[in-house]
C-alpha cells in the first residue's frame, strides 16, 4: 500500500511539473508577439505610415516576402494610414527585436537593401522612404 501511495504522489508531482512547464512556455517572451495586430511589441519589427514612428504601424514577428497584400493596422483609436497598403508606403520604422532586420525596396528581397540593428528606430532615408516592399530578420541574399 505504501508503494502505491508513493507512486501516485510521484505521478502527481510529474503531472504538475509538466503543466507548469507548459505554462512557462506559453508565457515566455515573444510567445504572444505574433505581429500584424497594430501593436509593436518586444521581439517585433514595425513599419510606420508616417515619419518619426507616427501613424499606424505594420508590426512583424517574422519575414514578409511582399507587402502587396498588407495594410497598416490600429490597435485602438485612430491613426493616420489605417487600411493603407504597407507596400511602398512606409516612412519610418522601429526594430524592437533582439537582432538585425533587413528591408528591401522590392518584393522577395530584391532592390536596394538596408539593415536595421536591434533597438534602432528612425525615419527612412530617401532610398527607402515609401519604397520598402519586403523585410526579413536575416540577410535574404
Amino acid at each position: 500500500m505504501h508503494r502505491n501511495t508513493t507512486t501516485r504522489r510521484l505521478a502527481g508531482v510529474a503531472l504538475a511539473a509538466t503543466a507548469m512547464a507548459g505554462i512557462g512556455l506559453a508565457t515566455a517572451p515573444g510567445a504572444s508577439a505574433l505581429g500584424k495586430d497594430g501593436v509593436l511589441e518586444t521581439y517585433e519589427f514595425g513599419l510606420y505610415y508616417n515619419s518619426g514612428q507616427a501613424g499606424c504601424v505594420f508590426d512583424l514577428f517574422n519575414y514578409e516576402t511582399t507587402f502587396a497584400n498588407d495594410t497598416f493596422w490600429k490597435a485602438s483609436g485612430t491613426c493616420s494610414g489605417f487600411g493603407q497598403t504597407t507596400n511602398d508606403n512606409t516612412a519610418s520604422y522601429w526594430n524592437r527585436d533582439t537582432g538585425t532586420w533587413w528591408v528591401y525596396t522590392d518584393a522577395d528581397a530584391d532592390g536596394a537593401e538596408g539593415t536595421l540593428p536591434a533597438g534602432y528606430k528612425g525615419t527612412a532615408s530617401d532610398t527607402f522612404k515609401n519604397k520598402i516592399s519586403s523585410s526579413y530578420p536575416y540577410d535574404a541574399h
